[in-house]
């Protein structure tokens, strides 16, 4: 792992740890880093300001430094509209949402917002979700362009070589041809047991996906295929009005 990967993924154990920080101890054991190596990293941000140490409990903080970045963050990305677009969906169909963006290497989640139902499901923003087993990533690779797409698939499904030999790509194929004629994807207890999942696309203007808008919920509250069938028909309206406010 590069340094650089190393010190974000540091930042983000530290963001979404407790609101009185985090040990070195427990930063090392979720990074899966030496202490010795956690420990320079966190010193390091604490020199250059993105985190403070608290000298007392001796835990880690995000700095007050990292606020202004993190409100222009959310006003260049519109994430207050988005998040409306969302709580608006959350509301009709009661469930949780959230909505994923293509990456590069994979497809991340970006926003959640959670339905108070019980058993509802807390998706973490900011988290990679691998492609071939989760409707947020089949909803999108099913619209983007072929090659890019099965090597997504072939990443996901543990080939890190990405070599399309070397996968089971005709069942891909044949997965993604299928989120395409149905017009969303559907997960049945693949990523989370118990759980299933429904995802729509949000695509540009040439067609293609660079997000999708995904509902998740205990398997028998998406067991009837005319009230998944509805809840689609909501995301897709919700997923026309994203697409208008993400670049």
């Amino acid at each position: 792992m590069k340094y650089l990967e190393k010190v974000f993924n540091i930042i983000g154990i530290v963001a979404y740890s407790d609101i009185e920080g985090v040990s070195v101890i427990e930063v090392s054991e979720k990074a899966g880093l030496p202490m010795s190596s956690t420990h320079r990293i966190l010193n390091d941000l604490v020199e250059c300001e993105a985190l403070v140490k608290n000298l007392e409990s001796r835990k880690y903080r995000l700095s007050p430094r990292i606020v202004p970045l993190v409100h222009e963050i959310s006003r260049k990305m519109n994430l207050d509209l988005l998040k409306v677009i969302l709580t608006e969906l959350k509301d009709e169909i009661n469930e949780t949402v959230f909505l994923s963006e293509l990456m590069e290497n994979g497809v991340a989640s970006l926003l959640t917002v959670e339905s108070n139902r019980v058993f509802s499901f807390r998706a973490r923003s900011g988290v990679y979700l691998p492609v071939h087993c989760t409707a947020a990533g089949l909803a999108i690779v099913a619209h983007i362009e072929s090659s890019k797409a099965e090597r997504l698939m072939c990443i996901s499904s543990g080939n890190k070589d990405s070599q399309v030999s070397q996968c089971p790509i005709e069942k891909f194929r044949d997965r993604l041809a299928k989120v395409r004629r149905d017009g969303f994807a559907f997960c049945d207890e693949e990523y989370e047991p118990g759980l299933r999942a429904l995802a729509v696309p949000v695509l540009r203007p040439n067609g293609f996906a660079f997000a999708s808008i995904t509902a998740i919920a205990p398997g028998e509250r998406f067991g009837d295929e005319e009230r998944n069938r509805q809840v689609v028909e909501r995301m897709k309206e919700a997923a026309n009005k994203v697409s208008k406010f993400m670049y």
